[in-house]
């Protein structure tokens, strides 16, 4: 009996492993972000989904910021979470297609456009 289940083992580690490096796409990224008003009025998973959604383009942002994009400097955290929020939302409205693709490719061209580098 246990040489039966050790057989299956690899096979569910091969599948679990491929499961866990999947990436976000543009849409699920989108959704997470639209959850706002339902975490405001306290809905607990919504809460947890906008974190994540706030987690992700501030993470991208503080990344990536001064190699493809440059964020403003003047504004505090709070305020700048907010506007990658609303920048990537705008871009979202206008290049549906692309929430296809795995967020980055959604999420950095929204921010190269909202906040270009001068040199």
């Amino acid at each position: 009996m246990i040489k039966k289940y050790l057989k299956i083992v690899p096979v569910l580690f091969i599948y679990s492993s491929s499961a866990w490096a999947a990436e976000e796409i543009g849409l699920e990224i989108l959704d997470t972000c639209l959850t706002e008003s339902r975490a405001m009025m306290g809905d607990p998973v919504s809460s947890v989904r906008y974190g994540l959604c706030l987690g992700y383009l501030k993470g991208v942002a503080d990344s990536l910021n001064g190699r493809y994009f440059c964020l403003p400097e003047d504004a505090n955290n709070a305020k700048l979470t907010q506007l990658l929020k609303f920048e990537f939302l705008n871009y979202a409205k206008g290049h549906q297609d692309d929430l296809k693709l795995p967020a980055k490719f959604t999420v950095i061209p929204a921010f190269k456009l909202a906040f270009p580098c001068h040199e």
